[in-house]
């Protein structure tokens, strides 16, 4: 948030410092599987040293990793800084520096692999060119800004084979005939945005996970900062795993394989977003239904099928209960410091439903584009799961 990253580079940060935390602590776990040779360009992972503590060595390594990923870099430095000191005063001091130094050996490798993924590449590459034909994306109110990370698709994917390997096969397809899928469903999109309901309106504020939401007051324009859909989704299976008394190193596996189900679902989906190309429903209803017709929520700048959202929700809680299980009762106070009273949920599978229809209900996407991208999300998360070859946590 306080680094303004968008939600696709977000996913990014998530992930590598929690494999990195993985395969430090899965040592402690004879039944935990090493990610090296089944993520893409993963190998090579530092064997454990005699001695070490492997909690100590996750932490550290998170760190390294996670420092490496943000512009504050400060802010988890300064954290790994007080954590060593702390452990320093009640572990053997040389099982803290061997631990420590595993960690660090850790980190670098993971860092290296980081820096194999093309995303410094994808930095230079040039901007979205607007397209006019009918049908195509185009800039979107408040700020008309240029698409958002038009070469995500660039990124090395961890799991998948490549960033259409889930491209869906059903397509949402721009037509004005009315007895189109797409007409129908940008009317409908356009009769629910008029009748909301209180309901309604809090489910989409509630999943709005904008990171940086534009605010204009006459000639003052500032960015109101939110948490993104992949955050959202990991403090979901912190509060899972809280409740479930998940050991720490069950509890690394979940995070490692949530944000990679994440990561992944983050290149699939923008994969689909810029090949496809579709206009939002702001752009649509103004120019043929009704000119000042607006969405409850801010349309973020980028092409609208897939949704986001609801492809990394759905792959979120494919993972989720898979290894924590279905029908998992939990309550989400994600949202308390932005304003709003905690959710129960009685399952993973209704909190991303729940998510994916409320981009619907905020107006910046048509309710075919939700149902499609739940199966996209689903199928990513699915794949992850067997491919990984893990099994749920008893």
């Amino acid at each position: 948030m306080e680094d303004l990253f968008t939600p696709p580079i977000a996913s990014r940060i998530y992930v590598y410092p929690n494999i990195a935390f993985y395969e430090c602590i899965k040592n402690d776990d004879a039944t935990l599987p090493t990610l090296s040779g089944k993520l893409n360009g993963l190998k090579n992972i530092p064997a454990a040293p005699k001695g070490a503590d492997n909690f100590i060595a996750a932490c550290v390594s998170f760190s390294y990793v996670a420092q490496s990923l943000v512009g504050t870099e400060y802010k988890i430095e300064n954290w790994r800084v007080a954590f060593t000191d702390s452990v320093y005063k009640s572990t053997d001091s040389s099982a803290v520096k061997i631990s420590v130094q595993y960690g660090k050996l850790v980190a670098d490798t993971i860092i290296a692999w980081t820096k194999r993924d093309n995303y410094l590449k994808s930095r230079g590459l040039i901007r979205y060119v607007i397209k006019n034909k009918a049908g195509d994306w185009q800039p979107t109110p408040l700020d008309y800004a240029q698409g958002l990370e038009p070469h995500w698709n660039t990124i090395r994917p961890l799991t998948l084979t490549k960033p259409s390997q889930f491209s869906p096969k059903e397509k949402l397809v721009f037509s004005m005939d009315k007895k189109s899928v797409f007409y129908k469903t940008m009317m409908e999109t356009y009769t629910i945005g008029k009748t909301l309901d209180t309901i309604r309106k809090a489910t989409a504020l509630y999943w709005d996970d904008n990171p940086n939401v534009s605010a204009n007051i006459g000639h003052l324009n500032y960015f109101i900062h939110k948490i993104s859909p992949a955050g959202h989704w990991v403090m979901i299976a912190k509060q899972a795993c809280i409740k479930k008394a998940v050991p720490v190193t069950k509890a690394a596996q979940v995070y490692a394989l949530e944000t990679t189900a994440m990561f992944d679902a983050f290149i699939s989906c923008w994969d689909e977003k810029y090949r496809t190309n579709l206009i939002r429903p702001i752009t649509i209803i103004n120019r043929i239904i009704y000119e000042k017709w607006q969405p409850y929520i801010q349309t973020p700048p980028f092409p609208e099928f897939t949704s986001g959202h609801s492809v990394v929700s759905n792959a979120a809680t494919a993972v989720l209960t898979a290894l924590l299980g279905d029908n998992f009762e939990f309550t989400d106070a994600t949202e308390i410091p932005f304003g709003m009273p905690p959710r129960k949920f009685s399952s993973f599978y209704e909190a991303s439903i729940q998510s994916s229809n409320s981009r619907v209900y905020g107006g910046i996407h048509y309710p075919e584009t939700a149902r499609i991208s739940i199966l996209q999300g689903r199928a990513i998360g699915s794949y992850i799961i067997k491919k990984l070859f893990l099994k749920a946590i008893k």
